[in-house]
């Protein structure tokens, strides 16, 4: 204070002088100055989480494109009658079955080098099957490189031609030895037109028969021949031919590789012979073996040399090892062995003698597969073969035999019927199945055989035997008969050589075919055939007898090259081919044996198929109306199918004479001809049989599956068989493959004004302006074609092809029309109904958008037409909209027609009614009579006329959404006719769609399910236009809700005082209109325990309704930690929940915090120091069963120690789309973005979309949208043609790989074209599979300077093709070069992302000298924080197993591999206990962030990417007993049982460890290695925890009986350097100047102590001791100081009264000043002390009794009272403790107690003048008043600036 001051305090001062000069009395004042510090403690946030692995590799490899493969037999001659009939189904003879294909699959490039010459050329790489096989695997864990992939190496030769190969019989020798003898393949094109081609006789079969070669190049460019001819002429004269191909359309491709045997007059596959056998390799050398491979080679007859067609790498065989490989699917007759530094001879194992075979250079060793088939590698080096069984019918193993089809007796065709079931009840048969086993001395032993069962599957039907321990065999032959003599009548195999059995079959099982074609056959021996496959596996002949690819496949899928036609618009399709008896024996109908249709043959060729969906509908028992496929002849007519009914015995069929309302029901539903009410009637052919599906899908969506229609409304729907993947691909009662689904084909569609000529249209009328997709298939054929570069399946025009004829019954074609039969390409012109490929199914599916009025503008002048979908065909059509049956056309028909026309209702909602052409009366759904008439023509002018007769009462509302789906199912289950035409005019967009995948193919499938429904990938777009002018976004924003500002001005505060809510008026980056609050806590909850406590809370004044909006967003800014400014909020710590007006929650349930699955696109890491927008998907949030959306407040908080910042809370509704009212819109009305006037990319802000997932969405102001994986999302009209799109994933680099491909029309883009004079291409060549963020085609959009049609300028700013700008851009236009530059744009970028992954291994270790082997260990492992970014729900615990066992190299551990870990996940791995031994240590090395936890026995934290850097977590165990302690420290205050508050506790302090065997004996006490020093400070919540793990029980190192439990002490420090405590009872330590009692520090191992032990680490406060220092001196000068002053000193109390009391208990103190001032007190022991010292805390009374001499007493005693706290208060006001800042005179001693330093001045006794006898009274009586008010005033000054008392 300066000393001019005129405060209160100086007049006070002045005013005491004044009046105690005028009593002339002395004044004294005590200043004292007190401050104490108080420090806060601050704590820092730890964030620890935790974490979890497995997935299936498939490789694939490149190859070239191969042709098809079609087997052929000996032509049948024969040729059909017709006759007319116009009935689809309905006639009394129909017939005929359906087909599918097999995938292709690529094979890698061989790598070895052929034997003869080091750099021979190497054959093409050609296409080979990979259709995964039930039956068998091959080469299942080795890497195998075949040349071709399935054909020889005459797939193309040099010459570019067509390989095939001639067997010529025995019977020609004597033709074939004349000189002059010349044999030639003769083939016919279709037109007379012959070619003769020579052969050329490259070597001699096994049976000498010669073997001749053809390399056939057709003279005229073409790819079919009709017939083939194999001729012998001797000079000119024709002495013999075979002709296997007569008069049917084949193939030449499917004759490549294919070899006609004169002998037995059948084609078969050339050099194959042991294609799949098994080649073993033992290493007997004391050495491995290194980069060994077995490289197969084929005779190259044109060359003369060996040419290398398959390579196999084996790796490394280690010694003593052995390994195996399979023989190629690939012609081949050579190996051999290569290993680092050598390579063994070239075997061959073919059958064909060569020749030019063995000529210098050329040497092969010959191999007896069936006798040798291992090879040896010596410990000398020396090689030899011997034989390796299949041991597959050893001693103890068990073979099967599947019965399910070979058991069908086709009961009811015995006249057409020659052979046996397969067991045979009939003719004799015992219905029992025997097997004759052939031993090693060829005889056989009969055995009978158990029936077995497949719970999976009821309808099959099993057999099984045992063979005995002591017997094994070399062959076996089933038999329904228990006598081997016994005629073969399809009753029994032949004989099955062990060696064609393979060997890695487990479960053996003989899959036995059913009777088509083998039970028709007549005459004997007849043997079942069937195939070998796993009996677990699902049968599928195809796959099961190698019919895959092109070699032979039950369908012929033709490849081609899809190539984008213009004026054409293509939606995806599934196409679903249901399998006839033959092709269900692995066969393909374009073979098929007989040709008559009019048989039950003919008619039900679906029996087992059929057979299987009676299985599924009796199974589910409430099916109404069970569907079948085939001709089911009715009973009226002859062949009748009740005939043949017994045998099937089908759900839902009775024989008329039985049931006939439930016979006319089966009629009526699966026959054209028949209603419920009739045997017959002429009006019912082409009637619909309605209510045959549920009105909803199995899902309700879109993405659902028709369900048959119940019987019983209340029990569950079945899923239509037909269209259920699962149910067609094996999940069925059979067991079996019972059909193909190929999906994602492109569908063709043409466009058209097809109802242009419906009757009563005026020449105005608009109809005959409106333009419709559409297709017909009497005008179209369209066949499936699979592009084998694009590895897709595409539907292919074909004009109107003969193989598309529809038929009726009796085979007859005129006036039939076309039909749809896409797998029909291969029927021959001559081939009848019997090879159809009839049975199939189809979905179109397909995005629309509808006006809101629900019709469309067509021409210039406004007239509009109504919105509508047009289906006419056979059979069943039901059409839906998402999800939801709006079209029913469903019954066995002929051509019926379906019409759904939209409209809106008065609320403008979309509506749409549906009409039928007409339907059965009993099956009429469509109820309202009113007749619509229109006419369709194709563009070929066929017309047809439809009347429809029914339609829906009232119009069916939609959902109100802006893009809808439609879905239609189609089937041909009636055979004979297949129609199908549509039309639609939905309006029509240009179109770009993003859509996102997660390739998680390499992802252990514990993560898989963690990428789903995360819309975490953000992407920016950006846009040039490069035509017309400015046009601003119609975007139109959805409706929106702000929270109040009083839900933030009065945020409520959370109950914890660890944690507050506040309104935050200043925040960073604060804009106009924020509001926000801000969050804060001091503690960390981790587990979010104590959320209730830490929540804060907005509430509202008025609930808001939440209904109608999608969204919740808000902004959240986390403020950085000083000192730790980088530290991330995980999105998953971070909780918003919502209550509603009943106290129910929705968002954030229990411990959950903001799941990525309920966050649009938010960043899941919040960084410090930045607003991030968090958009949360209301719909996606968890809740509480009855919350009623009306929101009354919302709660946060955060589960660690941190301020936040939340502003804005809004909900908000979804945008919408603009309204279109034309099919299409005008380029110049689609928005700029500002980019028309600035000739540069600018955001696409404000750019709509709409979503597959629901919700549509806009691009925001900065260009970014989100995507979800597996979301599609489409921008309709929102970018002009030719205008530029920058379009680029802001991916997280270190989890994905990405890269894009850009499609359109549904096919990737591999050529990259466009329109010559509207876009000019560059460098890039394909837009597949490209590795980047960021599409780009290398295209310029030239500069249009002209007007349009309508006489709009094109041009902008965009004025030279210079301006095309820098960045990686795509020009949005078709990539054909055939397209119209004003044909509408539909493309797609698919960009996925591959996530990468790494590895935990959990490696067990023994402790040092000890053995763990043999023992098992389980960990437990928690997975979290998936990918580093919180992906995905909780990781379940995973418990992993790790057994102990002694290495190769002596170490002994043993290791547990989780991998294909997503990179960043985080895990936590512990270890469970294990009987007998102890976890000792625990270490961790790689990965991110890793560390051993706190407690020391788990480890933690994050994945990284590859094997180098592979998380090791290491635990050692010991077999010695250990036990963990853990310490509880706990802070009292003096009474014992107070809890110091957190804020007056030191920040951590330090503990010691150690243990001794005698615990009284202070001086033994020894530390514990690794905890002579651990830090402890509190942990959140838990408070002072500190585990010590792994600690002995005992000295284990003494013997067992001298062992002697342990106890165990801690010791503590303030610094942890030496000064420890706590090693004597009641010690003391003294921490930031207070001292404690530590009271309890000691834990004594027992021996049945369980781990942990619990140590609670008492530290209570000792009461600090004071000093009261007194000095006595003048006041005049200070400096003169006074002796001989006494004083007392006396404790005070309360008495019962309240009244202060001095204590009697205490006594009274006295003291005398010494010559030095100093006041000195005698103790009880005569001890003489400076000060009244030990005192305790209290309130004291300090009396001066006796003044020095000529001084004045003290006039009142002074009142000290001192704290337990270590406080002090002199008469009222509180001194603080003195500190270099500001000093007083209370200080704090170095051992923690305090001292008061009183110095107390006095004044001499004035002398008073005598002037009378009442002078001195009177003065008394006027000055003494004042004089004390003075001296009050004077002597207990206090001075702020530290002063002392005068």
């Amino acid at each position: 204070m300066s000393k001019h001051s005129t405060t209160h305090r100086t007049l006070s001062r002045r005013l005491a002088a004044l009046l105690a000069a005028l009593a002339l009395l002395a004044a004294m004042a005590l200043p004292v100055y007190a401050e104490a510090l108080d420090d806060a403690t601050q704590m820092q946030e730890t964030v620890e989480t935790d974490n979890n692995g497995e997935t299936d590799n498939k490789v694939e490899a490149g190859s070239d494109v191969e042709t098809d493969d079609k087997s052929e037999t000996k032509a049948d001659t024969g040729t059909g009658t017709e006759s007319e009939d116009t009935n689809d189904n309905a006639s009394p003879n129909p017939g005929a079955n359906s087909t599918a294909p097999a995938d292709n699959a690529t094979a890698d490039a061989p790598d070895a080098q052929d034997p003869a010459a080091p750099d021979t050329a190497v054959a093409p790489n050609l296409a080979a099957d990979a259709e995964e096989t039930t039956a068998e695997t091959t080469t299942a864990e080795q890497d195998v490189l075949f040349a071709d992939g399935g054909n020889t190496d005459v797939t193309a030769p040099a010459t570019s031609g067509y390989t095939l190969y001639f067997v010529a019989p025995t019977a020609w020798e004597e033709y074939l030895s004349k000189e002059d003898a010349h044999l030639y393949l003769n083939v016919n094109f279709h037109d007379s037109e012959w070619q003769q081609v020579d052969m050329t006789h490259i070597g001699n079969t096994a049976a000498d028969c010669r073997l001749y070669a053809i390399n056939f190049v057709p003279r005229i460019d073409y790819a079919t021949i009709c017939t083939c001819q194999f001729q012998c002429y001797v000079s000119k004269d024709h002495k013999a031919q075979f002709q296997p191909i007569f008069n049917t359309t084949t193939e030449l491709t499917s004759l490549v590789g294919r070899v006609f045997d004169g002998t037995t007059e059948a084609w078969s596959d050339y050099q194959k012979d042991y294609a799949g056998k098994t080649l073993y390799l033992q290493n007997n050398s004391a050495a491995e073996l290194t980069s060994v491979k077995a490289v197969f080679y084929t005779w190259d007859w044109q060359n003369n040399t060996y040419q290398q067609v398959a390579v196999q790498d084996v790796g490394t065989v280690a010694a003593g090892t052995q390994s195996e490989v399979q023989i190629p699917q690939t012609a081949s007759g050579f190996v051999r062995f290569t290993w680092d530094g050598g390579k063994s001879k070239l075997y061959k194992y073919s059958n064909i003698q060569y020749t030019d075979e063995n000529t210098a250079g050329n040497e092969s060793t010959p191999l007896n597969i069936t006798t040798q088939n291992r090879f040896i590698y010596g410990a000398d080096g020396n090689v030899a073969w011997d034989k390796v069984s299949n041991n597959v019918l050893a001693a103890g193993k068990t073979i099967y035999f599947d019965s399910t089809f070979s058991s069908y007796t086709y009961e009811g065709e015995e006249s057409a019927i020659h052979q046996n079931a397969m067991p045979e009840s009939r003719n004799g048969g015992s219905g029992k199945m025997y097997c004759f086993l052939q031993t090693a001395k060829n005889t056989f032993e009969r055995v009978e055989m158990k029936p077995a069962t497949d719970p999976k599957a009821p309808g099959r039907q099993l057999w099984s035997y045992t063979i005995s321990k002591d017997k094994s065999y070399t062959a076996v032959q089933f038999s329904a008969w228990d006598n081997k003599d016994q005629a073969a009548k399809d009753d029994m195999t032949d004989v099955l050589s062990e060696d064609d059995i393979p060997a890695n079959l487990k479960e053996p099982c003989f899959f036995a075919d059913n009777g088509d074609p083998s039970a028709y056959k007549d005459g004997n021996p007849i043997y079942r055939e069937g195939y070998w496959g796993e009996k677990s596996a699902v049968r599928d002949a195809e796959s099961g007898k190698n019919k895959t690819g092109k070699n032979n496949p039950v369908v012929d899928i033709k490849d081609g090259t899809f190539t984008q036609e213009s004026g054409t618009k293509y939606i995806t399709s599934t196409l679903y081919d249901y399998y006839t008896d033959y092709e269900l024996n692995g066969l393909n109908r374009d073979t098929y044996p007989d040709g008559n249709t009019v048989s039950q043959r003919g008619y039900v060729t679906f029996e087992q198929f059929n057979r299987a969906l009676s299985s599924a509908y009796e199974a589910n028992g409430n099916v109404q109306y069970p569907l079948y496929t085939g001709h089911f002849q009715p009973s009226i007519w002859p062949n009748p199918f009740s005939d043949v009914a017994g045998g099937m015995k089908l759900y839902g069929w009775s024989n008329p004479n039985e049931d006939k309302p439930k016979y006319l029901t089966f009629m009526a539903v699966n026959n054209s001809a028949l209603d419920t009410n009739a045997d017959k009637t002429d009006e019912n052919y082409a009637r619909t049989f309605q209510g045959l599906v549920e009105d909803k899908t199995s899902d309700g969506t879109k993405d659902g599956l028709p369900l048959l229609k119940r019987s019983n409304p209340d029990k569950d729907a079945l899923v239509d068989p037909y269209f259920n993947k699962d149910f067609l691909q094996g999940e069925n009662a059979f067991n079996t493959v019972l059909g193909k689904v190929y999906e994602d084909v492109s569908f063709p569609l043409k466009k058209e004004k097809v109802f242009a000529n419906t009757p009563n249209n005026s020449g105005n009328n608009a109809i005959n302006d409106a333009e419709y997709w559409y297709f017909d298939s009497n005008e179209t054929s369209l066949y499936l074609k699979q592009d084998s570069a694009l590895q897709s399946y595409y539907l292919a025009e074909s004009g109107t092809d003969k193989a598309s004829r529809n038929r009726s019954y009796d085979n007859k074609t005129e006036g039939k029309g076309y039909g749809f039969f896409p797998f029909n390409q291969t029927v021959g012109d001559n081939d009848g109904a019997t090879k159809y490929n009839y049975g199939f199914g189809a979905k179109l599916q397909f995005d629309f958008t509808l006006t809101k009025d629900g019709k469309v503008t067509v021409g210039q002048n406004g007239k509009t037409v109504p919105i509508q979908f047009f289906f006419s065909g056979d059979d069943d059509v039901w059409v839906y909209i998402d999800g939801e049956l709006v079209l029913d056309v469903g019954g066995e028909h002929g051509r019926a027609a379906g019409l759904l026309e939209f409209g809106a209702n008065e609320d403008g909602i979309n509506t749409v009614t549906s009409w039928v052409s007409d339907t059965k009366e009993s099956g009429r759904v469509y109820t309202t009579s009113d007749k619509k008439m229109v006419t369709f023509t194709n563009r070929n002018g066929n017309s047809n006329d439809y009347t429809f007769q029914y339609r829906t009462e009232k119009p069916k509302t939609l959902k109100d959404k802006p893009t809808h789906t439609l879905t239609m199912y189609y089937m041909e289950r009636g055979m004979w006719e297949s129609n199908m035409a549509l039309a639609f005019n939905f309006p029509d967009h240009n179109e770009l769609q993003v859509e996102k995948q997660v390739d998680v193919t390499g992802v252990n499938k514990l993560f898989k399910d963690s990428f789903k429904n995360q819309k975490i990938f953000t992407f920016n777009i950006q846009n040039l236009a490069t035509h017309y002018g400015e046009k601003k976004t119609s975007y139109i924003e959805g409706e929106t809700k702000a929270l109040p500002e009083d839900a933030y001005e009065k945020a409520e505060k959370p109950s914890d005082a660890s944690a507050n809510l506040e309104y935050a008026e200043s925040l960073p980056d604060k804009k106009n209109g924020d509001l926000a609050v801000l969050w804060s806590a001091t503690m960390d909850d981790p587990t979010s325990k104590y959320r209730k406590q830490r929540r804060g809370t907005l509430s509202l004044n008025e609930p808001i309704d939440i209904r109608q909006y999608s969204y919740l967003t808000f902004d959240v800014y986390v403020k950085s930690k000083k000192g730790n400014e980088s530290d991330t909020c995980a999105l998953g710590n971070l909780y918003v929940e919502l209550w509603d007006t009943e106290g129910n929650q929705k968002g954030c349930l229990g411990t959950k915090g903001l799941q990525s699955s309920d966050v649009y696109g938010a960043a899941t890491a919040l960084h410090p120091g930045k607003w991030y927008t968090i958009r949360l998907m209301l719909n996606s949030l968890q809740k509480d069963t009855d919350f009623n959306n009306r929101v009354k407040k919302i709660t946060v908080g955060d589960n660690f120690a941190r301020e936040i910042y939340l502003r804005n809370f809004t909900f908000r509704s979804a945008p919408k789309e603009q309204t279109t009212t034309g099919f299409t819109t005008e380029q110049y009305d689609i928005p700029d973005y500002g980019s028309a006037t600035s000739g540069k990319l600018q955001n696409a802000a404000y750019a709509v979309f709409s979503s597959d997932r629901g919700n549509g969405d806009i691009v925001d102001e900065d260009g970014q949208f989100l995507l979800q994986a597996g979301e599609t999302v489409t921008f309709k009209d929102q970018f002009r043609r030719g205008s530029y799109i920058a379009l680029k994933e802001l991916t997280d680099t270190e989890l994905y790989d990405t890269s894009w491909t850009v499609y359109e029309n549904g096919e990737p883009v591999t050529s990259v074209n466009g329109k010559d004079g509207v876009v000019e291409t560059g460098s890039v060549t394909t837009l597949k599979d490209v590795h980047s963020t960021a599409p780009n085609d290398g295209r310029t959009e030239l500069v249009i300077n002209e007007n349009d049609k309508n006489g709009n300028p094109i041009k902008n700013a965009y004025d030279s093709t210079a301006k095309k700008p820098a960045d990686s851009t795509l020009v949005f236009r078709s990539y054909s070069g055939t397209a119209d530059k004003d044909e509408l744009t539909k493309l797609k970028v698919v960009f996925t992302n591959k996530v990468k992954t790494g590895k935990l291994i959990i490696r067990k270790e023994p402790a040092p000298g000890e053995s763990l082997a043999g023992k098992t260990f389980t960990f437990t492992v928690k997975f979290s924080d998936v990918g580093g970014q919180g992906l995905g729900g909780d990781i379940a615990e995973q418990k992993c197993y790790c057994t102990v066992i002694r290495q190769a190299d002596g170490e002994e551990y043993g290791e547990a591999v989780i991998d294909r870990i997503p990179v960043g996940t985080r895990f936590v791995v512990s270890e469970d206990e294990t009987a007998g031994t102890s976890l000792q240590s625990v270490s961790i090395t790689g990965g991110e962030d890793c560390a051993v936890t706190e407690d020391g026995k788990r480890v933690r934290g994050a994945i990284a990417e590859g094997d180098d850097k592979a998380v090791t977590a290491t635990f050692v165990n010991t077999s010695r007993q250990l036990i963990d302690i853990e310490v509880t420290k706990q802070w009292k205050k003096q009474n014992g049982t107070t809890d110091i508050p957190s804020n007056e506790l030191p920040k951590a302090i330090y503990l010691k460890l150690q243990r001794t065997e005698t615990p009284t004996d202070p001086d033994n006490w020894q530390n514990v290695p690794g905890y002579e020093c651990v830090e402890l400070k509190p942990q959140d919540y838990k408070g002072w925890t500190k585990l010590f793990t792994g600690l002995d029980k005992y000295d284990a190192n003494k013997a067992e009986n001298e062992r002697i439990l342990y106890t165990y002490r801690v010791l503590e420090s303030a610094t942890g350097k030496g000064d420890w405590r706590g090693g004597k009872d009641d010690d003391v330590i003294e921490i930031d100047g207070k001292k404690y009692t530590i009271l309890k520090n000691t834990v004594q191992v027992k021996k049945d102590s369980t781990s942990p032990l619990a140590l609670n680490l008492t530290n209570t406060q000792k009461d600090p001791k004071f000093t009261l220092d007194i000095t006595k001196a003048d006041a005049e000068d200070g400096k003169t100081l006074l002796k001989d002053v006494e004083f007392t000193l006396e404790k005070m109390k309360n008495d019962d009264n309240g009244n202060t009391v001095a204590d009697a208990s205490f006594g009274t103190l006295k003291g005398k000043t010494n010559g030095q001032g100093k006041l000195m007190w005698k103790k009880d022991d005569n001890s003489e002390v400076e000060g009244f010292t030990e005192l305790k805390a209290g309130t004291y009374r300090l009396t001066e009794t006796k003044a020095a001499e000529n001084y004045n007493l003290l006039s009142a005693p002074i009142l000290v009272t001192f704290g337990k706290d270590g406080t002090c208060t002199l008469n009222g006001s509180k001194i603080e403790v003195s500190t270099t800042e500001k000093r007083t005179e209370f200080t704090k001693n170095e051992d923690g107690s305090y001292t008061l330093a009183l110095t107390v001045l006095n004044r001499k006794t004035p002398a008073l003048p005598h002037t009378g006898a009442d002078a001195p009274s009177l003065w008394l009586l006027i000055g003494l008043p004042l004089a004390v008010a003075g001296l009050l005033i004077l002597v207990f000054r206090y001075n702020k600036k530290g002063g002392r008392t005068r």
